[in-house]
């Protein structure tokens, strides 16, 4: 749609205004990024400061936050990789086209940031035929040699204040991940040729709904609330637990994904290309004009990468399926169990074993979970919204011998349920956000 001059112009005087009420703030001596306290309890004063700071922080999330739960496990699955990808690749790969690379090209969007070398995806929809075809033959060269360039592993972040965080704590701004476009394109090509072996084939489990077609959130809130909403008719009581899994995707252990790739019959030589994409990445933290200095990113997937929604799928494809009755529920990292019967000792029995289980599996594989954060619901049919309290008919339920607490209500993939599913706090928390909404729209433009 064309924009009109008018339209230029009132776009140019909000501009002007935002950078006159930025002056304004920082006369007032409003810190828009304020001092950041460090963990060893001194202050981060200026700029280079406290992006080392901050940068700090990101290193930490990238890594695994604690030692390994089985060390024989772990040097097991090590040995296995390193034997695995020291012999020379079996299969190959469908060579790139040039129609692939401008398919790719067309449908990038032009309003996302460079990476480092600076390249928008605006100058790449620019590049010539000759200059894509060069692309091309990089493609096929890198493919055939299971190479991923070092320069595309290079991202520049920026951090993103998380609301209702204090802002003095580096853990509050959530870190966003500028890349190379030339190396999303190639990540698109590589999971084109990731996307068969596993969607294609059907390996990934049917419990995971998350980066699959035709599945979505609304999909899996539905498999629950039929499931509990059948057991009202029944007159049987529904359990569920959430877990909070901590920083899912910052913290996939880089060999377990590899040793799981090759059990999932992955293409040899793709998995070499993956093992050396997720080997050896850095980053540099840019607060205003300063970067701090250069980080080894040591686990996880890279955020903003085409290829980590279905890395991360394979990572978790081998969780426990509970085979006593207890359904799993899966949406990338939200992770769910839940229940019904109507007598409270069998339930429980059950739904703890599926508990241990998950939890062993959770350890097994280093992934944090925080028992603490998690939460349980007990769904009972009642006309009137009944107030909660823990009574003898509430099952104690712990993984890794911590508690894990009862709630009321709980927001799960967007939908806040209760336990009567009346859905009564969820329809208030959205006619509070349209409501704020539609005022923020009415209000002038100061």
């Amino acid at each position: 749609m064309r924009v009109g001059t008018t339209s230029w112009r009132k776009l140019d005087l909000r501009i002007k205004r935002f950078g006159e009420s930025l002056k304004r703030s920082k006369r007032r001596g409003i810190l828009l990024y304020p001092h950041l306290k460090k963990p060893d309890g001194s202050t981060a004063l200026d700029d280079a400061k406290v992006a080392e700071c901050i940068a700090d922080s990101i290193e930490t999330q990238c890594s695994h936050a604690s030692p390994p739960h089985d060390p024989a496990h772990i040097s097991r699955i090590k040995e296995e990789v390193l034997q695995k990808t020291s012999l020379d690749p079996r299969d190959d790969l469908t060579p790139v086209s040039l129609s692939e690379v401008q398919t790719l090209v067309k449908s990038l969007k032009t309003r996302k940031a460079p990476g480092l070398d600076g390249i928008s995806n605006k100058a790449i929809k620019c590049f010539s035929q000759q200059l894509l075809s060069l692309l091309v033959a990089i493609f096929n060269a890198c493919l055939q040699n299971c190479y991923f360039p070092p320069v595309w592993k290079e991202a520049e972040v920026i951090g993103i204040h998380k609301a209702g965080k204090p802002r003095d704590l580096p853990a509050s701004y959530r870190p966003i991940s500028l890349l190379s476009g030339l190396a999303k394109l190639y990540e698109r090509v590589l999971k084109t040729r990731l996307t068969d072996p596993l969607l294609g084939k059907g390996l990934i489990i049917d419990e995971q709904f998350g980066f699959r077609p035709v599945h979505s959130c609304p999909q899996q809130v539905l498999r629950l609330v039929e499931y509990a909403t059948e057991g009202f008719k029944r007159k049987n009581k529904t359990v569920a637990v959430f877990f909070d899994v901590a920083k899912a995707f910052d913290r996939v252990w880089h060999a377990g994904l590899v040793y799981k790739l090759y059990s999932l019959h992955v293409p040899d030589r793709l998995i070499l290309i993956i093992q050396n994409y997720l080997s050896n990445r850095y980053f540099t933290f840019r607060h205003e004009r300063t970067h701090s200095t250069r980080r080894l990113i040591r686990a996880g997937v890279p955020q903003g990468s085409a290829l980590s929604p279905l890395l991360y799928s394979a990572y978790t494809n081998d969780i426990p399926r509970p085979t006593s009755g207890v359904q799993l529920a899966l949406f990338a990292d939200d992770t769910a169990l839940f229940y019904r019967n109507r007598y409270r000792d069998v339930a429980a029995s059950r739904f703890q074993r599926a508990i241990d289980e998950l939890g062993q599996w959770f350890r097994l594989w280093r992934i944090e979970v925080n028992p603490e954060k998690s939460a349980a619901i007990q769904f009972k049919y009642s006309k009137r919204r009944s107030k909660f309290v823990v009574d003898y008919d509430t099952p104690t339920l712990k993984m890794l011998n911590a508690r894990i607490p009862w709630q009321r209500s709980y927001k799960y993939l967007g939908v806040t349920l209760d336990r009567n599913l009346n859905f009564r706090d969820h329809i208030e928390r959205v006619r509070k956000t349209c409501a704020f909404l539609h005022s923020k729209a009415r209000s002038p433009t100061r």
